[in-house]
């Protein structure tokens, strides 16, 4: 595959007769030639491909030209769907490829036959009418079902629970809708195809149902490249442990009365079980009080005897409905369908009232005020991941931007328990020397002092005057960037605020203002692409160590402590690394781009730690004197 390959990247290759100011890399080329590798071979690789490898073509490539069945899983629906929808079709138009290709989301994205037309009858939804309506016609005419397609439904629309199915709620065979399933028909397509795109979510869902020994979501395949593949262990976390929400219990209540409504009319009992539920949900709900925050469960339920009482409570109200829709069974698939579901419910909540519960398992609260989900989630997933991979013997490919911590993989292959596995590292083409310039001011006080922020912001206000705008200040917390955003209200520049509107619509002002100053936190993190002199300029205002009074952070710190390990060493320090890599990344987006990187935080160079951060950055020239940031953006305008 070699020569295939060269002819695909090189100058004059395919890519460049395709496409307009295509420029070979040598680090794509290299990358390509070890994914072919580890495909041919059953590799485990790791691979890291800093900003402009054009690490996706040298996946795709190999994966195309293997004659394997691969699958490819993204971090998000969106780098999902651009893959799916440019990336491939692109590049199997380059190589003349015959290739068949799918689509493949989780089950929450395909409109539901069944549910909508449940939806429909359902008095509460008169409201949506014209909506519903809408989806019955678009039902009719979409090929897949995908409803990231339309534009009928915004994602936090209430009625797209009501009109997707869950595995819970899923008639199966007994649907009536069955043989129109849409996504009966989006896994048939999988199983046929030789390359499938999934997203991170799914892939872990089926690890998790082949964990629990409950079968699988996924066909086999030959092959697995899971992209920004540092997403990957949190994601499994969530996924591999349970979780009951106050929507879960909702949802069963009102399903239980809707299929009786239907299958079993003269069972009245189940209504009333079902509106008593209801009514200790609530009260449940409303004992754990109306702030939101997550925490440590058993603090949570030691210090309320009310919170006891009422968990005691909604669970004996829950066996009272499981009672009466065992009774109603055998009535119809709906109402079987709402007894497994109670069934697994009172199993998984009787978890949160043994203080002896296994102790791999972190219990925790994520407290939405006027809802709530409980979780248990396990400390590591390593053990899931060995045997995960052990179950599946094909090549994997681990790739990102951001996998090394000071130049050295050591910490993802923990986090996964991956065994043996070939890594590669390859710099961004990019050069940092000439296009970017890193400025670490002198703020005198501590991240922790109370005014640190206002010296943050009298920073920001400096470099944005030089820059002219076209800034992102990213931050560790939301107080953190109200805060600043408060001080800079004032600007000669548009002012954008995460929270003030959609993250989409934030960046595309962003982009049309091309002087404007967007201030955000976590998910601005990453996953976001602006080119050009639109954004010039980074600030970050902390080391972005995880809050240590995360639940399921906390667990594995004090168990590391407890076994004599260094917790901030082993799992702070890495985790703010990859965090850092990720926001430093969103500067230099091309071979054009120029900026400058601002980090704030006097702990860069005060503690010896810093070095780690310092290390795991591009090599970009530093200086603590703003007149040189000055200088930098006169002489790239």
């Amino acid at each position: 595959m070699s020569e295939e390959i060269n002819t695909l990247f090189t100058d004059g290759g395919l890519l460049s007769k395709h496409i307009t100011g295509y420029k070979s890399r040598v680090q794509q080329i290299e990358m390509a030639q070890k994914v072919a590798d580890a495909l041919a071979h059953g590799d485990i690789l790791i691979a890291e491909a800093g900003t402009g490898t054009g690490k996706t073509y040298a996946y795709l490539a190999p994966a195309i030209l293997s004659g394997q069945k691969v699958f490819i899983s993204t971090g998000t629906k969106n780098l999902q769907d651009q893959l799916f929808t440019k990336d491939l079709p692109k590049l199997r138009e380059v190589l003349s490829a015959p290739i068949k290709t799918a689509l493949l989301k989780g089950r929450s994205n395909y409109l539901c036959h069944h549910r909508l037309t449940l939806s429909e009858s359902e008095p509460s939804n008169s409201y949506h009418q014209h909506t519903l309506q809408n989806l019955r016609e678009w039902s009719g005419k979409t090929k897949t079902g995908d409803l990231g397609e339309s534009d009928l439904l915004e994602e936090n629309s209430p009625l797209w629970p009501k009109v997707t199915s869950t595995v819970d709620n899923c008639l199966g065979q007994q649907c009536p809708d069955y043989d129109e399933c849409f996504i009966l028909e989006a896994r048939r397509r999988a199983q046929e195809a030789d390359l499938v795109v999934v997203n991170h979510h799914l892939l872990m869902s089926d690890m998790a149902l082949k964990a629990s020994g409950q079968g699988e979501v996924l066909p086999d395949a030959d092959a697995y490249i899971i992209d920004e593949a540092h997403q990957l262990p949190a994601i499994a976390s969530q996924f591999l442990g349970y979780r009951v929400s106050h929507h879960q219990i909702q949802e069963l209540s009102r399903d239980s009365i809707r299929e009786m409504e239907v299958e079993a009319t003269d069972m009245n009992d189940i209504r009333q079980a079902a509106e008593q539920l209801e009514n200790r949900l609530h009260q449940f709900t409303m004992s754990l009080g109306d702030r939101e925050q997550r925490l440590p469960w058993h603090p949570v339920i030691e210090q309320s005897n009310d919170i006891k009482e009422k968990l005691d409570t909604l669970i004996d109200y829950l066996e009272r409905l499981e009672m009466q829709l065992e009774i109603a069974a055998e009535r119809g698939k709906g109402i079987e369908q709402c007894h497994l579901r109670c069934t697994e419910i009172v199993e998984r909540l009787s978890i949160f009232q043994n203080k002896d519960a296994d102790n791999d398992l972190v219990l925790w609260i994520d407290n939405r005020g006027s809802s709530f989900i409980l979780h248990a989630t396990p400390q590591e997933v390593s053990q899931y991941f060995q045997q995960w991979i052990k179950d599946k013997p094909q090549s994997w490919v681990f790739t990102s931007a951001t996998l090394t911590v000071a130049g050295k993989f050591n910490n993802f292959i923990s986090q996964l328990g991956l065994e043996d596995p070939i890594t590669a590292s390859w710099q961004s083409p990019f050069d940092y020397g000439k296009q970017s310039l890193l400025y670490m001011p002198n703020i005198a006080l501590e991240p922790s002092n109370y005014d640190y922020n206002s010296h943050v912001a009298e920073v920001a206000k400096s470099v944005i005057e030089l820059s002219k705008g076209r800034t992102f200040l990213l931050f560790t917390s939301y107080k953190a960037m109200n805060e600043v955003a408060e001080a800079l209200k004032d600007s000669d520049y548009p002012i954008l605020v995460q929270g003030s509107g959609a993250k989409a619509q934030l960046l595309d002002e962003f982009r049309s203002h091309g002087n404007a100053v967007l201030l955000g936190t976590n998910s601005f993190w990453e996953g976001v692409d602006v080119r050009g002199e639109a954004l010039s300029c980074v600030l970050i205002d902390k080391i972005p160590f995880a809050s240590p009074g995360d639940p399921v952070l906390e667990a594995r710190i004090n168990d590391l402590k407890e076994r004599g390990g260094n917790p901030f060493r082993s799992i702070q320090i890495p985790s703010a690394v990859i965090q850092l890599k990720q926001g430093i990344g969103r500067l230099i987006r091309d071979t054009e781009d120029s900026g400058v990187l601002v980090l704030c935080d006097p702990r860069f160079l005060s503690k010896p730690y810093g070095k780690v951060f310092l290390r795991s950055l591009p090599p970009m020239p530093i200086t603590q004197n703003l007149e040189d940031v000055d200088d930098f953006f006169k002489s790239h305008q």
